[in-house]
């Protein structure tokens, strides 16, 4: 039988440790995230990368600096390897590839939860969800929680 597991947003955060973008709206995204202290990847086509925020312009081939601000440059890393494992996939696509990014990245990276960035919702997303046992969220920036929480324990 297929099962919905009830989700909280920021249970779901407050207990990963890393997480997969599949597109992001914003550079806010990835930077939220690393701020608030989680280990953040990117995949863009055939790739994995990690995300950084380091203090001076990378000038490898490696490193990619869409943007910076006041606190560092944003940086994508190659991976050399396949990633083993992530906590949570955050989604910002189009509902026509959900079902491929769960089949290529959630279920071999055993990731536990399915985060589908607003302004996306998809009843198909949850309909998969629910099939794997996957944690659900949408409708929610998982910026704005990461920030909510790193607003509530400064210190971590």
């Amino acid at each position: 039988m297929d099962k919905l597991i009830k989700s909280n947003p920021e249970e779901i955060l407050q207990s990963a440790k890393s997480i997969l973008l599949v597109d992001w709206p914003n550079a806010g995204v990835p930077r939220a995230l690393i701020n608030a202290g989680f280990v953040v990847y990117s995949y863009s086509p055939d790739k994995y990368s990690e995300a950084l925020l380091v203090e001076e312009k990378p000038t490898d081939q490696d490193g990619i600096a869409p943007g910076e601000n006041e606190h560092g440059y944003l940086i994508f890393r190659k991976l050399k390897e396949r990633l083993e494992t992530v906590d949570v996939v955050n989604i910002y696509r189009p509902e026509n590839e959900l079902a491929g990014i769960v089949e290529k990245h959630i279920l071999p990276l055993s990731a536990k939860t399915l985060w589908l960035h607003p302004p996306w919702t998809s009843e198909l997303a949850r309909g998969l969800a629910a099939q794997h046992c996957l944690e659900f969220v949408q409708g929610v920036n998982i910026a704005e929680v990461a920030n909510e929480i790193k607003s509530k324990n400064p210190k971590s």
